[in-house]
């Protein structure tokens, strides 16, 4: 895989190779919270559609358990389906044959296979920029070209693919695979424009369609370049160029067949029959505000700003010492459904848009069809990133195998000064560039994943007690009628007697609870139940109630002058359950969760301070430790 049979050094490959085997190794890492031990534990929210849809297509239908897809569901005809492609659900099939123990348990190990098999296409795209250069101009081969091979894999394998270990879930291993069957696409596609022979041929049409049949916006660049380079060989090769046109184009049938099976629709997604969709009334007037699409041409200012803005980035005296800038700025004249952060490609991907700026004048100099093809199937790639009311960090994974074309051949035809001191310390703003691209998309992948961690934060502050002293930054006094600071700020809820109520983090613009002392606006112990309707907790407008009914536990609360809130029966009641009740005006939560499961959820926070009834014991352990530690640290 990593050598190639016409007399290259396989220095190259060896470098490649080590670098690929250390960003996975990090990759690995970040994906499972530093404990690779933990790469097959059952995942959260998301991890499990894929089981979920593989499932049903073993029993020849696409829709999934409504439990299972929860508000990323769409209700079509009273079934529940999700949006996800098939193919990474036929991947899963024969796990899902022997029954429920790999459902969510899956997607780490995928999303780190995908990485790997992206940063292998790197070293193929390599490959071919390397021959493109060598063939055009000769002279500008040498022994030197084996460390732009590794170095360009390296650039690519420290993109914005890296952040992808951030999170979890269907949402990024969908985008690294899409990432890596799209870069693989254009490998095979340039081998074929450069030889037609039956295997380059076969693998294009096969790649481009398993990218269409994964992720479909990438896939549909795939499509566009492996159907222009047919175009460019038909003449040398007619059967094989129209070969791989009928196989692209059969694989996008398949997609459309199959979209049409479970949404009813060809083309638009039916965004006001998705269950979170269905329950928001601001997102449906949002949806109906812009044609009832998720995208438009008005996003794009917002999407190219944010995307390419040099300052989408902070630096700060707590590690990982790298934080994410700025939310996008509406730009567009309508506003974006969803700003999360995000950096730029200007930030993360530094080299490769270098390079790829350098590359794409090449290309368009030497009329290299064949790869100019590629950058335009990677432009439709991206574009729908460009397009859509949604920012997220994700979303630059889905440009980089555009970046990827024009750079690779860039890497070998771009010269490097004579002058000996030039060249080194060119050669080492390189080193530290990927070096960069490394800390901040690891850094970037960690704040996604760990922001709302409680031993996240308490890591930090203690390596900050041990690195500088007191006092500590980024740490407030909260005020709830201040307005909310920039994200990652931690405010500290303190009573009249400087006592610890609770930690909060602020996440895009609202507070996140990290900690909430038992007593405060948190309650755990043990309820006792008797058979009757009873008391829980309660202030002087409002009581929770527990009943045991139906061989089950069922809470309500009850508030004056409105109707109550009656939550699912949960478990099989039988003397003393477990009960956690938070009561959170700041972060409008009202909760009951009965042996670590929910009983009982609102929004409509009742006013007043609950306290306890007789019925529930509560434990005596405050649980405050991480706001102690901190309040040594102001």
């Amino acid at each position: 895989m990593w050598r190639i049979a016409d007399g290259v050094d396989a220095r190259g490959a060896r470098w490649s190779r080590r670098l690929t085997l250390g960003v996975s190794a990090l990759f690995l890492l970040l994906v499972t919270r530093w404990h690779p031990w933990h790469l097959f534990d059952r995942a959260g929210f998301t991890n499990d559609f894929y089981d979920a849809q593989a499932r049903a297509m073993l029993h020849l239908r696409f829709d999934v358990p409504a439990s299972v897809a929860g508000p990323e569901g769409f209700v079509i005809g009273g079934k529940t389906f999700v949006y996800f492609g098939p193919l990474l659900s036929v991947a899963r099939m024969p796990f899902a044959l022997i029954g429920h123990a790999f459902d969510g348990r899956l997607t780490r190990v995928s999303m780190l296979i995908g990485f790997v098999t992206f940063c292998t296409a790197s070293y193929h795209f390599a490959l071919e920029g390397r021959r493109l250069v060598a063939g055009r101009h000769p002279e500008r081969s040498s022994a030197r070209d084996d460390a732009r091979t590794a170095a360009f894999v390296g650039a690519c394998a420290v993109s914005p693919v890296l952040v992808l270990a951030g999170w979890t879930s269907v949402y990024h291993e969908t985008e690294m695979w899409g990432a890596a069957l799209c870069a693989w696409t254009f490998v095979h596609a340039i081998r074929f424009a450069r030889e037609p022979v039956r295997r380059h041929a076969v693998l294009t049409a096969v790649l481009a369609s398993a990218t269409v049949l994964t992720r479909a916006t990438m896939g549909f660049g795939a499509a566009v370049a492996a159907g222009l380079v047919a175009l460019l060989v038909i003449r040398r090769a007619r059967r094989l160029a129209i070969g791989v046109i009928g196989g692209t184009a059969a694989g996008a049938l398949v997609h459309f067949g199959v979209a049409y099976a479970k949404l009813r629709s060809l083309f638009e997604m039916p965004w006001l029959q998705q269950r979170l969709t269905l329950v928001n009334t601001t997102r449906q007037q949002w949806f109906a505000g812009n044609g009832n699409s998720f995208f438009s041409v008005r996003f794009l200012p917002t999407t190219l700003l944010q995307y390419l803005r040099p300052d989408a980035v902070r630096f700060e005296r707590l590690a990982p010492f790298v934080r994410f800038g700025p939310l996008a700025s509406d730009v567009g004249g309508y506003p974006l459904e969803t700003n999360t952060p995000s950096s730029s490609l200007t930030v993360t991907a530094t080299v490769l848009l270098v390079l790829a700026v350098a590359g794409a004048w090449l290309l368009v100099r030497w009329r290299a069809w064949p790869w100019l093809a590629a950058l335009a199937g990677g432009a439709v790639a991206a574009l729908p990133s460009f397009l859509i009311g949604f920012v997220a960090a994700r979303y630059l994974a889905d440009m980089v195998p555009m970046l990827m074309v024009p750079a690779a051949v860039a890497a070998y035809a771009l010269h490097l000064p004579r002058a000996a001191a030039l060249r080194r310390l060119l050669t080492a703003g390189l080193v530290a560039l990927i070096v960069w691209g490394a800390w901040s998309n690891a850094s970037f992948a960690t704040w996604i994943d760990q922001l709302k961690n409680p031993g996240f934060t308490a890591w930090r502050y203690e390596l900050d007690d041990h690195l500088f002293g007191n006092p500590a930054p980024g740490l407030v006094v909260l005020d709830a009628n201040a307005p909310v600071p920039r994200d990652g700020v931690v405010g500290l809820d303190l009573d009249d007697t400087g006592g610890c109520r609770a930690v909060y983090i602020v996440e895009q613009g609202a507070w996140v609870a990290l900690e909430r002392a038992n007593g405060a606006n948190r309650l755990s112990g043990t309820l006792s139940l008797d058979g009757t309707s009873t008391a829980v907790v309660g202030s002087d407008s409002w009581t929770i109630f527990a009943e045991q009914v139906d061989g089950g536990l069922r809470l309500s609360l009850e508030m004056d002058g409105a109707g109550p809130v009656v939550g699912d029966v949960v478990r099989q009641a039988a003397g003393a359950v477990d009960v956690t009740i938070v009561d959170d005006a700041l972060t409008h939560e009202l909760s009951v969760t009965v042996d670590g499961r929910t009983a009982l959820f609102t929004f409509a926070v009742p006013p007043g301070a609950m306290a306890p009834y007789a019925a529930l014991a509560v434990d005596g352990d405050r649980g405050d430790t991480l706001c102690r530690l901190l309040m040594a640290r102001r």
